[in-house]
């Protein structure tokens, strides 16, 4: 055995004999703490719990909207390969050419809509239109709701009564009303809905979002930073915004659900846009034809997977996020 091996073995010896020590003042001490046996127990519990998240998020109803909402998605991405038609084919009246409300066939599987369009076609180009409409939407009224609704948390005082008293005065009129008010005023574009539909759901994630910042903002970490000189916007947006965006996480896949449900309601009233195949329009070109129901069938059961898919994915995350379920 050379010299630098007896080395090497009177070290693992020390170091053993060290761990064994620490095992007994650790067994033997009450109280006793020791930072490797801490750390390695930190470890495990960050596991565990995000096992438990995961579990909890894997629930049979999360499971059941994970694939409702893939099978909308891969419709969405995947229309120009799913179906021969384009947009234009299943919008323009002139180009149809075929028979109205038309039973199902080898040439359109599910019929024909009022205007001789294939009924499949339109599902298929509509789940793009749907998802599109329901991300773009939330994705504005909740990015502006956690602005508005951390600044005005944060603040409080004046700032609050007067941002508070605003997003009031705008969820007191029926969301779908003003949004058929703007909507004639602007033109039935989907680009202007959606922008509309956004703006008007800021109210609700910044009431959401205002409310959890007052509980974070109660915190002593925070009460820290702004006693060592920390600017406003470093607190609000590194330190409360990370710990009070729980809420808006959950409530966003909802919120998408929602927002599909209100695009089919206005769609449905005529007042969509006519130049995207959506599913509301379907149904309101077969609301009088009752020989023709599969044409009304086929877009209200799309309606229902994409709704209860995100609402679904919504519960199934304030069961697994909520601290108030655990």
């Amino acid at each position: 055995m050379t010299w630098y091996s007896v080395k090497e073995v009177e070290k693992e010896e020390i170091k053993t004999k060290r761990g064994f020590l620490k095992y007994l003042k650790f067994y033997l001490i009450p109280g006793r703490r020791e930072p490797y046996f801490s750390a390695i127990e930190y470890e495990i519990g960050k596991i565990k719990s995000k096992r438990k998240v995961f579990r909890r998020i894997l629930s049979p109803l999360s499971i059941i909207s994970i694939i409702l909402i893939f099978f909308v998605v891969f419709c969405a991405i995947y229309a120009p390969w799913l179906t021969p038609f384009t947009v234009r084919e299943l919008t323009n009246r002139g180009l149809s050419g075929g028979v109205p409300f038309a039973p199902p066939s080898a040439e359109h599987p599910l019929g024909t809509t009022r205007y001789a369009y294939d009924i499949l076609a339109r599902l298929i180009w509509g789940c793009r239109t749907a998802i599109l409409f329901g991300f773009i939407t939330i994705i504005i009224g909740s990015v502006g709701g956690v602005v508005i609704g951390t600044i005005s948390a944060y603040f409080g005082g004046r700032i609050d009564a007067i941002i508070m008293r605003a997003a009031d005065l705008i969820m007191v009129f029926p969301s779908l009303i003003l949004l058929i008010l703007f909507v004639e005023m602007l033109g039935e574009n989907l680009f202007i809905m959606l922008t509309l539909f956004g703006v008007l759901s800021i109210p609700f994630y910044a009431r959401l979002m205002r409310s959890s910042v007052f509980q974070v903002k109660q915190n002593l970490f925070i009460e820290a930073s702004i006693t060592g000189g920390a600017k406003n916007f470093k607190i609000m947006f590194k330190h409360i915004l990370p710990n009070a965006i729980t809420p808006i996480i959950i409530n966003f896949f909802g919120g998408v659900g929602a927002a599909i449900l209100g695009l089919t309601s206005i769609s449905f009233l005529g007042f969509g846009d006519q130049t995207l195949p959506d599913w509301g329009s379907d149904i309101n070109f077969a609301r009088t034809q009752f020989s023709g129901y599969f044409a009304a069938f086929w877009p209200g059961l799309f309606i229902l997977i994409a709704v209860m898919g995100f609402m679904l994915m919504g519960d199934g995350l304030r069961d697994a996020l909520d601290p108030r379920n655990k």
